[in-house]
C-alpha cells in the first residue's frame, strides 16, 4: 500500500514538472508566458473550437471542452464539459507585423478551474491590426487551441498550434 502511494505521488510530481508544462515553444516571444485562471462567464465569441475524446464505455466521442475567442472584446471563453477533474484550457499566441515579417509577441493559457459545465473567461487586451503596435507597424493576429490535460497527456484541437488558423485581430 505504501509503495502504491509513493508511485502515485511520483506520478503527480512528474506530471506537474514535465508533462504539465504545456506547449513546446519554437518561437521566441517578446513577452513572458501568461497563465490566467478564468472568471465565471458565459459562452462568448465568434471563433470557437471543441475537444472530443474517445469514451470506451459508450463507444463514441464525448465533447470535453469548448473554447472561443471574441474579436470585438479580446476575450477568451472556455467551458469544461466533463466533470472528471481534468484541466481545460486555451493555449493562445499573438503575433505582430514588424514591417517585414510576423514576430511572436505574446502567448499564454486561459484555464477553467470552475468545474463542469461552467464557462469561464479571460479578458485580454491585444493590439488591433489597424493600430500601431509594439514594433511601430500595423498588424496583429492570434491563433489558439482548445485543450484538455489529464495525468497522462494533453488533447488539443487542433492537434498542433501550427495547424491553428490565424485570426486577424481587427474588431
Amino acid at each position: 500500500m505504501r509503495i502504491r502511494s509513493v508511485v502515485a505521488v511520483g506520478a503527480v510530481i512528474f506530471t506537474v514538472l514535465i508533462a504539465g508544462q504545456g506547449q513546446s515553444f519554437a518561437a521566441d516571444f517578446e513577452k513572458p508566458f501568461e497563465d490566467e485562471l478564468s472568471m465565471p462567464a458565459y459562452e462568448s465569441g465568434s471563433k470557437c473550437s471543441e475537444v472530443f475524446v474517445w469514451n470506451p464505455r459508450s463507444l463514441s466521442f464525448d465533447k470535453v471542452a469548448k473554447g472561443c475567442f471574441s474579436i470585438s472584446e479580446d476575450k477568451w471563453s472556455i467551458q469544461d464539459s466533463l466533470a472528471d477533474g481534468d484541466q481545460t484550457f486555451i493555449y493562445w499566441e499573438n503575433w505582430l507585423w514588424n514591417g517585414s515579417s510576423w514576430k511572436p509577441y505574446r502567448y499564454g493559457e486561459c484555464s477553467n478551474a470552475l468545474g463542469a459545465p461552467n464557462w469561464g473567461a479571460c479578458d485580454k487586451d491585444y493590439y488591433e491590426s489597424s493600430n500601431t503596435n509594439y514594433y511601430n507597424s500595423k498588424g496583429s493576429r492570434i491563433r489558439f487551441q482548445t485543450c484538455r490535460r489529464d495525468l497522462v497527456n494533453t488533447a488539443c484541437t487542433p492537434g498542433s498550434i501550427s495547424d491553428a488558423p490565424w485570426i486577424n485581430n481587427n474588431a
